[in-house]
């Protein structure tokens, strides 16, 4: 039931993608970073709609980080790149490439290596001490600030490099606090509210949307893309094996396989993303 709430989760996720980039897009550049950028794109109703399908998917990934660890849910949710490709495949009207069929096959078969021979703990706490969350948090924050002062003084590539790692790291421990969210209603809705961790989650929520829309934002998907797409889960799962004791078996054989599996997985990313189907037409792109 896990699997199947994450693929459900991925894929609104992948259609939120799809609708909002566009839009963020044609914001001109001196919105970026700031809540004025929010203001501009929530007048467009497809970018609403993909907030709409995104606040679903966030309700999907909860009730499935209920069930399961962040080390089963995350990487699943790498799916969500396929949606979005699939759903810019049919709004632009292309069709699809044997290239992007490869790369298809290449997220498939790496995610599902990478589950099968990995074996990673499908149950976590998804609690731990103030002081690591102290600790995780104030790393967090430190390499986003660094990488948004560098994106916000950049052009090209390099300004779509920074940002779209920041927004990553931003979906990462926002995931993380979902995690962490969805341990704390085992105990009811109400007694969740009760402690810190739904206050730290809308906070961080605003965040990571400003900084997504921020890197959409630089008109460069093919960079921002894969990068937000392979540092979210990457990191939400190295936080969940430091901070909520997960775990994956690479011992032995295993090591290699998990090394070239996540490997396969990101290179079937980063050219599916590449894809010119995951471009916004230069019509829409101003600045």
């Amino acid at each position: 039931m896990t699997v199947v709430l994450a693929l459900i989760a991925s894929a609104l996720f992948g259609t939120g993608v799809a609708l909002q980039q566009r839009p963020a897009a044609a914001v001109p550049r001196e919105y970026a970073a700031r809540p004025g950028l929010l203001l501009r794109v929530v007048r467009n109703p497809v970018w609403v709609v993909g907030v709409v399908a995104e606040i679903a998917a966030f309700v999907t990934q909860l009730i499935a980080l209920r069930r399961g660890s962040l080390l089963v849910v995350q990487p699943l949710l790498t799916t969500s790149l396929l949606f979005t490709f699939a759903l810019g495949s049919w709004w632009a009207r292309q069709p699809t490439s044997a290239r992007d069929w490869l790369s298809v096959g290449c997220v498939a078969a790496g995610l599902a290596a990478f589950l099968a021979v990995a074996s990673p703990s499908e149950d976590s706490e998804g609690a731990a001490p103030a002081g690591e969350w102290v600790l995780w948090g104030a790393s967090i924050a430190a390499a986003l600030t660094l990488l948004i002062w560098i994106g916000l003084r950049s052009e090209g590539r390099h300004r779509a490099a920074s940002l779209g790692l920041a927004a990553g790291l931003g979906d990462a421990f926002m995931a993380v606090l979902t995690k962490a969210f969805a341990h704390a209603t085992n105990q009811g809705i109400g007694s969740a509210f009760t402690t810190w961790i739904p206050y730290a989650l809308c906070v961080a929520g605003i965040g990571a949307m400003l900084l997504t829309q921020t890197a959409y934002q630089t008109g460069q998907p093919k960079i921002a893309i894969p990068l937000i797409t392979v540092t979210e889960p990457l990191v939400s799962c190295g936080i969940g094996v430091g901070l909520f004791g997960e775990a994956i078996h690479v011992g032995g054989l295993r090591a290699p396989v998990v090394v070239a599996s996540v490997a396969v997985m990101v290179s079937g990313l980063v050219s599916l993303s590449r894809s010119s189907v995951v471009e916004p037409s230069e019509s829409v792109v101003t600045h």
